[in-house]
């Protein structure tokens, strides 16, 4: 294999299994019992070669630090500078510290360079630490003074270090670093530091040191949400994890294993689980916006991993911490192999945990596999995967030199059932995104996504069984699973999560195919229990319109695919499927084409057009039908993009009340449209002398807040985007006093 001729992951088990149906091999691999199917690939020479081959792929050395990549980033990064295009510019110089080696030049000036972005951006504290890492690797390392200024940038480093500490008026270390810099330049460096830098320094000369607020400053810095202030709020209130309601006990039945009951009623919103993962992995797509180890947002700070150019931590902590557990095993060629594999990679880190015994592997082997209920290729599939990791393990790795005492054979056999027990205990990380109104971007106050950014095993979290109308809800405060009751739960009543499939977005048939297809049982919530209340649902939230009288009618959406006619009740008249199909379709291009225009910016057109699709659509759909809500929001997006907020926050309006209607008053998609719409509000210059719209926005933030705290917050931990919504409450008490400067 060559680089122009890489073959993809899906293309390799698609070739290996056709090799296992065509040469035989999965006769006898029917025939061999589950503890031994990745030993008999191990045993087979296509399998194992070919997949030996894949592993060797200079494709995967895409993650290796590369020293000329680094300098042409940083170059580019320069240029970004010199044009003020500091966001960009900050993510370059990461991206080249990412590619420079181990305490390399490369790696002094990207950290340099981007410590002259953080001051510019009065970012005191990054600034800093960047500052320290450069002048680390400066100070320890064998440098050639002909061959690179080494005296010249440790001069220009602690300028700006004064600089910073002057900032944060930290005035006594500044006055040490002053008394250094003093001393290097005169008579080491013989660089001159220029009158006007020695000019700013001066009151450092006169500095009293009983006067320093050093310490304070230090206390008063950002406390914002990371792993250390988690474990600090547990300590402070004396709680271990994982936490477990004393309202909830833990039952077992040979129909249901393992779940959950309330053992005294449950308030809404009361806490019932805290949880950090047993395992984890961060998704690839994310490796530059999340730290690797803590899952902490990397807005601005980040330092890269010592090996591979791939991913990215919050600090030195989170690096080391990873790095004497399991990332090890998974540093260099590794991480671009897992880009490619998907859950696989984190059946491999549950094997490097559960390498290490202890009494907590228990949790893990007690969880379900369902490897039986598989299908023999699904399985074979399965296997060659293991099979792929533990070649991986053995090759790439030291692992079996550090582990002696391990089998070869047993680790193939444990991959492969932590891979099967993914498949049905496996987890969403997922982060609440809130838009950030004072971004600058007109866009950012019209967008909101909770997307999944890592996959993780939560032992006690997956005992919980599905419905499909659960009473809890469940959502991450970084790494960690935080459980609530979404409503009051009655005493014996089950405690219930869902697995994906929810009445409010899937219909019946869909839900019990999916929960079928993946989880291998037949679900008997309540909701699947009453087929009429379904309908009676998706009757409501996709229903049709009549052509004559406008009322809505008992058909929707889905039986345009399945009935010839439809009937209204109201004016008694019958009309045909394919008439409502016809129109339908004209609607969706009409609203795509106006989505078309708004990506091209043609903003005044796309709401010519979206508004004439919003027209089409209720002609043919009830008012609650969520295409109109769609087209609403859209709309709405295009006046916030022509800054006309009025309008915005109209269209807003209708289409989160529509939501409201579906997913409940005290619903996370509510919270987000309330956020949308209050973004708006502030934006809109308008409302800053009116105090009706400033006592309504007030209303509507602090009712998201309220909303989101209910469902997010854990004790005194803060949820992901709480100082945002803050921060825009103190503004709208600003407006109210009068003081805000725009």
């Amino acid at each position: 294999m060559s680089v122009n001729t890489f073959i993809r992951w899906d293309y390799v088990m698609d070739i290996l299994t056709h090799y296992g149906v065509t040469k035989s091999f999965m006769e006898a691999f029917k025939h061999t019992p589950n503890n031994e199917k990745v030993k008999l690939c191990m045993q087979n020479e296509f399998i194992r070669s070919f997949l030996e081959k894949w592993l060797d792929e200079p494709k995967f050395n895409d993650s290796l630090k590369n020293s000329t990549k680094s300098k042409e980033t940083r170059l580019a990064a320069n240029e970004e500078f010199k044009m003020n295009r500091l966001e960009l510019c900050c993510k370059l110089y990461t991206k080249a510290a990412q590619f420079a080696p181990y305490k390399s030049i490369e790696l002094t000036l990207a950290f340099s360079n981007r410590s002259a972005v953080y001051l510019r951006l009065n970012k005191y504290q990054e600034c800093l630490k960047d500052i320290e890492a450069s002048l680390n690797i400066l100070e320890n390392v064998e440098i050639n003074e002909q061959d690179f200024p080494k005296g010249q940038l440790i001069v220009k480093l602690l300028k700006r270090k004064i600089e910073c500490l002057m900032a944060l008026k930290q005035f006594k270390t500044a006055k040490t670093i002053w008394k250094d810099i003093l001393e290097l330049s005169k008579n080491v460096y013989k660089i001159p530091l220029g009158d006007q830098f020695i000019k700013k320094c001066k009151v450092l000369s006169d500095c009293d040191n009983s006067n320093s607020n050093d310490e304070d400053i230090v206390k008063n810095a950002d406390e914002t949400l990371t792993e250390d202030l988690i474990k600090k709020k547990l300590d402070t209130n004396k709680i271990t994890l994982p936490f477990r309601s004393p309202k909830i006990e833990l039952c077992y039945s040979k129909a249901k294993g393992r779940y959950f009951v309330a053992s005294t009623k449950i308030e809404y919103g009361e806490l019932l689980i805290f949880e950090n993962p047993f395992a984890f992995v961060l998704l690839p797509e994310y490796y530059n916006s999340f730290c690797y180890n803590c899952c902490v947002p990397l807005k601005y700070y980040s330092v890269p991993c010592d090996n591979c150019c791939t991913i990215l931590f919050c600090g030195d902590k989170c690096l080391q911490e990873a790095m004497n557990s399991y990332h090890r095993w998974e540093c260099k060629q590794g991480t671009s192999i897992f880009k490619c594999i998907g859950i696989a990679h984190l059946a491999l880190r549950l094997t490097i945990e559960t390498s290490q015994a202890n009494s907590n592997n228990d949790q893990i082997y007690n969880l379900l596999t369902h490897i039986n209920d598989l299908k023999s290729l699904e399985l074979y599939q399965y296997s060659l995967t293991a099979t792929l990791l533990l070649i991986y393990l053995q090759k790439k790795t030291d692992f079996f030199e550090k582990h002696p005492n391990l089998v070869l054979d047993s680790v193939g056999n444990e991959l492969l059932h932590h891979m099967t027990r993914l498949v049905c205990n496996g987890n969403a990380i997922s982060t609440h995104m809130l838009s950030d109104y004072d971004s600058g971007s007109r866009t950012s106050i019209i967008d909101e996504s909770q997307p999944r950014i890592g996959t993780a095993i939560f032992p006690t979290s997956s005992l919980l069984n599905h419905s499909c109308d659960p009473n809890i809800f469940s959502s991450n405060i970084l790494k960690y699973v935080v459980i609530k009751a979404s409503r009051d739960i009655s005493e014996g009543e089950e405690i219930t999560n869902c697995y994906g499939p929810n009445f409010l977005r899937m219909r019946l048939v869909e839900r019990q195919a999916s929960l079928k297809n993946q989880y291998h049982f037949d679900c008997e919530c309540s909701m699947c229990l009453d087929p009429q209340t379904d309908d009676l649902f998706f009757k409501t939230f996709e229903g049709l319109a009549c052509f004559q009288c406008g009322y809505g009618i008992t058909a929707t959406l889905s039986d345009l695919d399945v009935n010839e006619t439809v009937y209204c009740g109201s004016c008694r008249v019958r009309f045909r499927t394919l008439d409502y199909a016809r129109k339908l379709l004209k609607a969706d291009k009409t609203y795509n084409k106006g989505i078309k225009q708004l990506e091209a910016s043609n903003v005044l057109h796309a709401i010519h057009i979206i508004s004439e699709s919003l027209r089409l659509y209720r002609d043919i759909l009830n008012q609650n039908n969520s295409y109109i809500a769609k087209c609403e929001d859209s709309i709405a997006k295009c006046y916030a993009l022509a800054g006309d907020f009025e309008n915005c926050c109209v269209y807003l309006d209708r289409s989160s009340k529509a939501i409201e209607n579906r997913f409940g008053k005290n619903s996370l998609e509510v919270a987000y449209e309330l956020d949308k719409i209050t973004d708006i509000m502030v934006k809109s210059l308008d409302m800053r002398n009116d105090r009706n719209l400033i006592h309504k926005a007030l209303t509507l933030v602090r009712r998201s807040m309220e909303i989101f705290d209910t469902k997010l917050s854990a004790w005194d931990i803060p949820y992901s985007g709480i100082e945002i919504i803050k921060h825009k409450e103190n503004i709208l008490l600003q407006f109210l006093e009068g003081r805000f400067e725009i």
